[in-house]
């Protein structure tokens, strides 16, 4: 069965009718549903109708109220804000509570000064590389002093102020000729 059938118009007509089916199937159910009211109250009045009482506490009052036996509310639990009090000023708070005062900290001690003169600058020598010469003992070293090249051996004076003391595969250690400020120098191939 289709329900759908005919051109636009009808269409729109069995919608219509469905929708007004549902409808009125839906006011039937309901009412069907509600229980029927076919008391009507004799005469309205303005005064309650009368509790039924459970036989024996006709006249019993209820008991008091026993104040003494409550727990008392502490006052720092009261807000300070008081809804009556319209135009007075809320009671001042409590100043905050001082920090105790701590021992002022002695200063810290000053690092120990250097004793004698000052060290020396570092040596101004690049280690480029070194090389073994046939029939001579020791390796010859290539350095480089002010972009100068120049050769030496283990125990030669350089540039007239360092003196060349070991020579190693990747480094070499040099010193003032006073033999102080030793440094040792890595092999930088530049």
């Amino acid at each position: 069965m289709k329900l759908m059938t005919g051109d636009r118009g009808q269409q729109i007509r069995q919608v219509g009718i469905l929708a007004v089916l549902l409808v009125v199937a839906g006011v039937l159910s309901y009412t069907r549903l509600l229980p029927s009211t076919t008391e009507v109250p004799a005469q309205a009045s303005n005064t309650p109708a009368p509790t039924p009482r459970a036989s024996g506490q006709a006249g019993v009052l209820p008991q008091a109220l026993k104040l003494a036996s409550l727990e008392p509310v502490p006052e720092a639990g009261m807000g300070a804000r008081d809804p009556f009090g319209f135009g007075v000023p809320p009671r001042p708070s409590a100043p905050p509570p001082t920090p105790p005062r701590q021992a002022p900290t002695p200063p810290a001690p000053e690092p120990p000064r250097p004793v004698g003169p000052p060290p020396r600058p570092q040596i101004p020598v690049k280690f480029l590389g070194f090389a073994e010469e046939p029939g001579k003992p020791g390796k010859v070293v290539s350095l480089s002093v002010a972009g100068l090249v120049v050769l030496a051996r283990e125990g030669d004076v350089v540039d007239g102020r360092y003196r060349l003391l070991r020579v190693g595969l990747e480094s070499i250690v040099m010193a003032y000729l006073d033999g102080q400020g030793q440094q040792t120098i890595r092999q930088s191939g530049g």
